[in-house]
């Protein structure tokens, strides 16, 4: 059975782009636009993996992984991030302590990224 792998973003070219791309690799690809949206996939499906943008309208990636960290029946789901940002030291505090699994720098570096993805998911 495939991996399954969620990507939650609000620019639609970027879900587009990292589907075609986590798809190409042999894995199940599902997209979700909105933080809230992401928790709902969440508490119904099981993904091996979560991509998830920090800057996002309404609900912000942190926000999310907040509240996945703060629910029994998902917190110990693996999540990482995928962000234009450069993370401040102040700013990398905060994020570990949500103890997602990567961190991914956009624009994305497909090797590395292809690479990076394999070692979480298997």
């Amino acid at each position: 059975m495939a991996k399954k792998i969620l990507i939650v973003d609000d620019e639609e070219d970027i879900l587009t782009s990292i589907k075609m791309l986590v798809e190409s690799m042999g894995y199940e690809a599902k997209t979700v636009s909105r933080g809230k949206k992401a928790l709902e996939t969440l508490k119904k499906e099981k993904f091996d993996l979560v991509l998830l943008d920090i800057f996002m309208p309404e609900m912000s990636g942190r926000e999310v992984l907040e509240k996945i960290r703060k629910d029994s029946k998902i917190k110990k789901q693996k999540v990482a991030f995928l962000s234009v940002a450069q993370l401040s030291e102040t700013g990398e505090d905060v994020v570990k302590k949500l103890k997602p699994v990567a961190y991914f720098q956009k624009p994305i570096d497909i090797k590395s990224f292809k690479a990076k993805l394999k070692k979480l998911v298997e």
